[in-house]
């Protein structure tokens, strides 16, 4: 008669224990959406304060890639997230002419501020104009008293400041008072506090961050070069088809819901409001009309049992 080995019985036994745990934990996973986005929605902690209400709503797990707006549209080119939530409209309409995305629709917004040292060495405090403050920084700069710190990284937040830096007639990348830290707005934001620098971010990292960096002080506000919208691109799903297209689409749809449009407004940091809700209004900021992509959202909205925001008729 054959004896057992007490070491393989217990082997065994553990092996059946994993496969039978492994199965009830994979068949008890919540589909996950993996978005692709910007840094300021995290660094804010928009996405925390979304993520409980949407898994809630959708039985889902919502995560995100932290990224600047140029990598986050390369991730969703390889077909690596499933959603994109991003703000540069000239990037965004390529990715979508190229096939990548089948729609795209503004859904918030907020704006970009120059920040720097509370003495202020470029005199550039109470301007509402970003390209004359670019020009006085530039010049402070080249008299050595002071720097200015850039993401450098390709993000949104980059390439506006870059074009602020085109209106002002200045190139400064090779210059030597300009600072390129290939990081994101929070990491730059604390460069430009350690060495006592300038620097362009949007509002609501700036609210977020702003008591912990005693040597900064928002210098320049409300110049409409500086208004920041923010859009989720549907990624195509026939050329990437192991993206979950599913979940992506109820994810636009409950950011442009009423009760999506009302989160992102409620949101707030001491008290302030970070984010605009802007779904089927965007011509009030100056943008051009997303009649159409509205009009096929609110029809996707009613047809899921979702309300649309109350100040948009519905035929």
């Amino acid at each position: 008669m054959k004896r057992h080995n007490l070491p393989e019985i217990v082997a065994l036994v553990l092996t059946l224990i994993l496969i039978i745990g492994g199965y009830f934990w994979q068949t008890d996973q919540k589909p996950r959406l993996i978005i692709a986005t910007t840094t300021s929605t995290v660094d804010t902690g928009l996405l925390d304060y979304l993520k409980p209400y949407f898994d809630k709503k959708f039985n889902a797990d919502m995560t995100w890639l932290y990224l600047g707006t140029g990598q986050a549209l390369s991730v969703a080119s390889r077909g690596d997230a499933d959603v994109l939530l991003v703000h540069d409209k000239v990037r965004e309409d390529a990715f979508i002419n190229s096939g990548n995305g089948t729609h795209r629709v503004t859904v918030m917004y907020n704006d970009f501020v120059i920040i720097g040292p509370k003495e202020d060495p470029a005199g550039i405090n109470g301007l509402n104009n970003a390209t004359l403050a670019f020009q006085r920084i530039a010049k402070s700069g080249e008299l050595g008293n002071t720097v200015f710190v850039s993401r450098g990284d390709g993000s949104g937040t980059n390439t506006l400041e870059l074009k602020v830096w085109n209106n002002a007639g200045i190139s400064p990348k090779s210059k030597s008072w300009y600072l390129e830290t290939g990081q994101g707005m929070g990491p730059t934001i604390r460069i430009a506090n350690e060495k006592q620098g300038y620097t362009i971010t949007d509002r609501g990292t700036w609210i977020k961050l702003k008591k912990e960096l005693k040597d900064l002080k928002l210098l320049v506000e409300k110049d409409n070069v500086l208004l920041n919208p923010y859009s989720i691109i549907i990624i195509n799903p026939v050329k990437y088809p192991n993206i979950n297209s599913e979940l992506a689409e109820k994810f636009l749809l409950f950011m442009v819901s009423d009760e999506g449009q009302r989160l992102i407004g409620s949101f707030k940091i001491d008290d302030e409001q970070i984010f605009y809700p802007i779904f089927g209004k965007v011509e009030t900021i100056g943008l051009p009309s997303e009649q159409q992509e509205v009009e096929y959202w609110v029809k996707k909205l009613i047809e899921n049992g979702m309300q649309p925001p109350s100040y948009i008729s519905i035929s």
